[in-house]
C-alpha cells in the first residue's frame, strides 16, 4: 500500500477537511526532491513542498506552474462560480428545497461547506454538498481565488507605508499587526502558500446564491 506523508501547510490549514486537504501536505523533511521509504506496512511517498504547491494550484483551477497574474485568479473563479451555481441549482431540485431559497454559503474551520440561512432541507443540502467532491473542488477554488482577489484589492485601496503608520497616531496594536504580516510574507514557505493564507485571514469569501430573488 503507498501513502502520502507530510505536514499541513500552515498557510493552508483552514482548508483541512475538504479534499483539498489531501493536497495540502508538505514533506516533513528539508529535501527539495520527492523520496520514497520502506516499512512494514508498505511504501511511503513523502512530495516535495514544489510538488504539493503544483497539485494544489491545480485543483483550485491555476495552472501547475509558472507566473499567476490576476486575470489567472479572475479567469478561474469565473468558471467555478458557474459550476458551483449550475451544481448547487440540481442539487437544490433534487431535495425539493425552494428554488428562490437564498443561501449564502462559506468554508467553516474544518474545510466543510456550511450553509448560514435556517431551511427545511438545510442539513440535507450541506450533507449533499459536502458528499460530492466536484462541488467541493470547484467552491474550495472559488473561495481561495475570491479570497486572493479581495485581499489584493484591499491591499491597494488601503496601502498604508510603515513611514505613514510611524507619522500618524496609530496604536501598538497596528504597528504589531503589521510587523506580522511583514514576518509571515518573509517566512512563508512560499510566496503563493503565503498569499493563501494571508487572504484566508483578512479576506475569508462567502457565496450567495438567489441574492436579491
Amino acid at each position: 500500500m503507498t501513502t502520502i506523508s507530510g505536514t499541513t501547510y500552515a498557510g493552508l490549514y483552514s482548508y483541512a477537511g475538504s479534499s483539498l486537504s489531501g493536497l495540502l501536505t508538505s514533506s516533513s523533511t528539508t529535501s527539495e526532491k520527492e523520496s520514497t521509504s520502506t516499512s512494514k506496512t508498505g511504501d511511503t511517498v513523502t512530495l516535495s513542498s514544489e510538488v504539493t504547491t503544483a497539485k494544489t494550484r491545480e485543483y483550485l483551477g491555476l495552472t501547475p506552474t509558472g507566473r499567476l497574474s490576476l486575470a489567472d485568479f479572475k479567469t478561474a473563479a469565473g468558471d467555478q462560480e458557474d459550476t458551483v451555481s449550475t451544481m448547487l441549482a440540481s442539487a437544490i431540485e433534487e431535495l425539493g428545497i425552494d428554488a428562490d431559497q437564498e443561501l449564502t454559503l462559506s468554508l467553516d474551520d474544518d474545510g466543510n461547506i456550511a450553509i448560514e440561512e435556517d431551511f427545511t432541507g438545510k442539513s440535507e443540502l450541506e450533507d449533499a454538498l459536502n458528499d460530492d467532491e466536484t462541488f467541493v473542488q470547484a467552491f474550495s477554488g472559488l473561495s481561495a481565488n475570491n479570497e486572493v482577489l479581495d485581499y489584493v484589492k484591499s491591499l491597494q485601496t488601503n496601502s498604508v507605508s510603515l513611514a505613514d503608520y510611524i507619522s500618524s497616531d496609530t496604536s501598538d496594536e497596528d504597528l504589531m499587526s503589521l510587523a506580522a504580516k511583514y514576518s509571515a510574507l518573509k517566512s512563508g514557505g512560499s510566496a503563493i502558500e503565503t498569499l493563501w493564507s494571508l487572504s484566508r485571514s483578512e479576506t475569508p469569501y462567502s457565496y450567495t446564491y438567489n441574492a436579491g430573488s
